[in-house]
């Protein structure tokens, strides 16, 4: 029973019992009455019976401080595929200090303390600017942002090793992320999920509704999904010596996350390929140790690093690139001996361990007009040692690199403003991948701590409204500082950088060291997996999918922000599979 204050200040002031009457003296003993019996119950009712504990759905940001908590209550109901994780949020209101117990029950059996992780909150200092970077860049506000800046976000998932936590703040945040083996069979299960802490108890009802239709594992995704792996920050963050057992077997760690983020490609590093004795080598030992590492977990793509660059002065106005590895320039005789020993040593090595079509080349970071010459001459030259190689590239340059790449990877607003020429390139059969990066910032799809959860969603819902192959980020782990967890704006790294140029919350990193998920890596994964289901509709149903894609998303800077109407059609892509 719960009287609410609103209710005993009436009986304190009922103007209907004013009159100095006899009835006006019954009824302040009413009221008298009514009051004390109020209190009486209020002080008999457990704190528990105040709500102290909420489910939210895991793309609803959540934080540390101060939440609005008008749209939740104790139950939350979702749909999900088979194969996949169900997934919700608890928000509880405990008191810094205070040490919360928690427990969840399906079909009467006890959840693991496996299934549940503390979400830790990072720092938003700086809000993303509305075209790119942060606001200081142009001194413009963007309105785009979930929470004006600085604040802090719930954001990294630290798994928990026994079912409780101790609050850090006025309110704190955990994830039950229940995985598909525990559900036997499609069906609607109830999950009830208790919170406890020495002066209240909350209670919470989760219905997840596991459909029949099966997300293919990451093995046989068709999706395309590449972040920019840091072995120096794996390397530094958890004190380990490159190649040594410890370090393998943290490797493993890092690609089983990416795998579950449903990351299907990664970066080979550069130092495999070494000058030993003034001869060009291939440490084929430890690559194929590296490469095992990943193809475990159902990777299906390696790219090779940057085979040329603009030197070590980054001169954009030089047309000549230069070899990285030997620093050569490319109009030279031995540069050009340099790129035939190379490529040769990695398509014998493709070629004997099966990875002829799964290799992808990069031939030198963003080409202009200016290097574009020179870039398709070594292309030329490359693919006459090795016509099977893939030639992927990050560029905002077009007409001029156009039968030179095979894997296009423009940005977001880049692919948008040319629409026309990226799907002419698909109808030639090379691929599209979009890449964001410290731009585009505003409206635009990115995966910033200042932006909705749901921004990541999309790009798996925009992959399949635009007939792209995937998504490329250069920063899984990029921190670029000492500890993500206490600082998540960055001054650009570039030595030429203006002191207002910074690259915005979250632009570095996907990922924290442990390594541990996060809410914008699952919310991404989310969008990946929608992109299997959204393909497996359009060879059944082309207009059903377009017309469920047309719900929530029309462009990368038109779509909804509304969770609830992203869930219901989530639902109807599930219920037409």
């Amino acid at each position: 029973m719960k009287i609410s204050v609103h209710a005993i200040v009436f009986f304190l002031h009922d103007p209907y019992t004013s009159s100095p009457s006899k009835s006006h003296h019954l009824g302040t003993i009413m009221r008298i009455s009514i009051l004390q019996a109020a209190f009486l119950l209020l002080v008999a009712m457990p704190l528990g019976a105040q709500q102290s504990l909420w489910l939210a759905d895991p793309l609803q940001p959540l934080f540390p401080d101060s939440n609005s908590t008008v749209q939740l209550t104790g139950r939350y109901e979702a749909d999900f595929p088979s194969g996949t994780s169900a997934d919700v949020h608890l928000l509880l209101n405990a008191q810094p200090g205070d040490t919360v117990a928690v427990a969840a029950t399906i079909a009467g059996e006890d959840l693991p303390a496996s299934d549940w992780s503390e979400i830790i909150d990072v720092p938003v200092e700086q809000n993303t600017g509305l075209d790119s970077r942060t606001e200081a860049y142009t001194n413009q506000k963007n309105p785009y942002v979930i929470r004006r800046a600085p604040f802090r976000v719930y954001e990294a998932l630290q798994p928990l090793a026994a079912p409780s936590v101790i609050s850090r703040n006025p309110h704190t945040a955990l994830r039950l992320s229940i995985p598909a083996h525990r559900f036997p069979r499609p069906g609607r299960y109830t999950i009830d999920i208790t919170a406890r802490t020495r002066t209240w108890t909350g209670h919470g009802t989760f219905t997840a509704t596991i459909h029949s239709v099966l997300v293919p594992p990451v093995a046989e995704g068709t999706f395309f999904y590449t972040n920019w792996f840091s072995l120096p920050q794996m390397e530094e963050k958890h004190r380990l010596a490159r190649w040594t057992p410890e370090w393998f077997a943290m490797l493993d760690r890092y690609a089983s996350l990416m795998a579950h983020g449903r990351q299907n490609c990664i970066i080979i590093p550069g130092e495999l390929m070494s000058i030993e004795g003034g001869r060009i080598m291939l440490d084929e030992k430890r690559l194929l140790s590296f490469v095992e590492v990943f193809r475990r977990y159902g990777f299906r793509y390696f790219e090779s690093p940057h085979l040329m660059y603009r030197g070590d002065e980054d001169d954009w106005a030089d047309p000549e690139l230069k070899v990285v590895l030997t620093k050569r320039r490319y109009g030279t005789a031995e540069a050009k001996a340099d790129v035939d020993t190379i490529i040769s040593l990695i398509k014998s090595f493709a070629t004997r361990h099966g990875l002829t079509r799964s290799w992808l080349q990069h031939i030198s970071d963003e080409p202009t007009a200016v290097q574009a010459a020179c870039y398709r001459d070594v292309v030329r030259q490359v693919r006459g040692v090795y016509p099977d190689i893939r030639i992927m590239e990050a560029t905002s340059d077009r007409d001029t690199l156009a039968g030179s790449v095979d894997v296009w990877c423009p940005t977001i607003d880049d692919f948008q403003k040319n629409e026309e020429f990226f799907r002419a390139r698909r109808n030639l059969g090379e691929d599209v991948l979009v890449y964001t990066c410290l731009i585009p910032g505003g409206q635009w799809l990115n995966r910033l701590l200042d932006q909705e959860r749901l921004r990541q969603v999309y790009f798996g819902w925009g992959a399949a409204a635009y007939n792209t192959s995937g998504f490329l980020h250069w920063g899984l782990n990029q921190y670029l500082v000492p500890d993500p967890f206490q600082q998540s704006v960055v001054h650009h790294p570039s030595p030429v950088a203006t002191a207002n140029n910074f690259l915005p919350a979250g632009d570095s990193h996907v990922i924290y060291p442990g390594p541990l998920s996060s809410t914008r890596f699952e919310a991404h994964r989310l969008g990946i997996e929608d992109f299997e289901l959204l393909q497996l509709l359009q060879k059944k149903d082309k207009v059903k999918a377009n017309d469920l894609i047309g719900r929530i998303f029309k462009s990368y800077t038109d779509y909804s922000t509304d969770i609830g109407l992203y869930r219901a059609t989530r639902k109807a892509l599930l219920e037409a599979l």
